[in-house]
């Protein structure tokens, strides 16, 4: 079994947005307590573990699969329908929260059909990706393909940008001012990181796939450090302010 930075990388990345998700879906359940309704903490808990499966299928891959093509063709194929359905989620979801008044279904149908074609091109092209020399996997695809793959990340990664630069600046409470201002800075690092691995600004693909699961990594880490952090200090927090009351 070969363990590569990819598959280091998918699997920091999972857990950071499992741990994000489930941050979402504790606060969004104690704000419904106090103000009943809504559903957007339960939509946004949704999207972010989405996401975390979509990336714990590649890191699936790339942990116990990189030295056999043929499956990774398959998880390459089964990640991008899984991109594909978690990408139009992302859409909906931005037209959902900024623009209300405004019909989310044909952005995020144009989206799903994007990746619906993307899908059937793999199908048909049958890319059969490898190690690369830097030990992460290069998924071999033409780049055709990797035009299209690029623009439905963009649309995944940017909608989440969008959403949560707004929240940033309209929200007044400060432990959602900080959570926004870091999802939206790693969302903007993510956009950055998607174009470095799309674009041959670096020498040798091998050193942008590198790059890539570097950053793939880092931001899977911060993710983890950041709403434990939260999570830890909330905790600390009410648990203290209840002995307060009591004493």
């Amino acid at each position: 079994m070969v363990i590569t930075t990819t598959g280091i990388a998918f699997t920091l990345s999972s857990i950071g947005l499992i741990v994000c998700s489930f941050w979402f879906y504790k606060a969004f359940q104690k704000i419904r307590e106090e103000r009943p309704g809504g559903k957007i903490g339960v939509l946004m808990s949704a999207l972010f573990l989405s996401i975390a499966i979509q990336h714990s299928i590649l890191a699936f891959g790339g942990l116990f699969f990189a030295s056999n093509p043929e499956a990774l063709y398959a998880i390459l194929t089964i990640d991008y329908f899984l991109l594909s359905i978690v990408s139009a989620f992302s859409v909906y979801m931005l037209f959902y929260i900024i623009s209300p008044k405004l019909s989310p279904w044909p952005p995020t149908i144009l989206t799903l059909l994007i990746g619906i074609i993307l899908v059937s091109l793999i199908i048909e092209v049958h890319p059969l990706p490898f190690i690369n020399t830097e030990n992460s996997i290069d998924w071999n695809m033409p780049q055709s393909l990797d035009s299209l793959a690029y623009f439905l990340l963009l649309f995944n990664i940017g909608s989440i940008f969008i959403i949560f630069s707004k929240n940033f600046f309209n929200t007044e409470t400060r432990y959602v001012k900080i959570v926004s201002l870091v999802i939206s800075v790693l969302a903007f690092v993510g956009i950055i990181n998607i174009s470095l691995l799309f674009t041959p600004l670096l020498s040798s693909p091998s050193q942008r796939n590198l790059f890539f699961d570097m950053i793939m990594g880092g931001v899977g880490l911060i993710f983890i450090v950041v709403f434990v952090s939260i999570s830890f200090i909330i905790s600390h927090r009410s648990k203290h302010f209840r002995q307060e009351k009591i004493d």
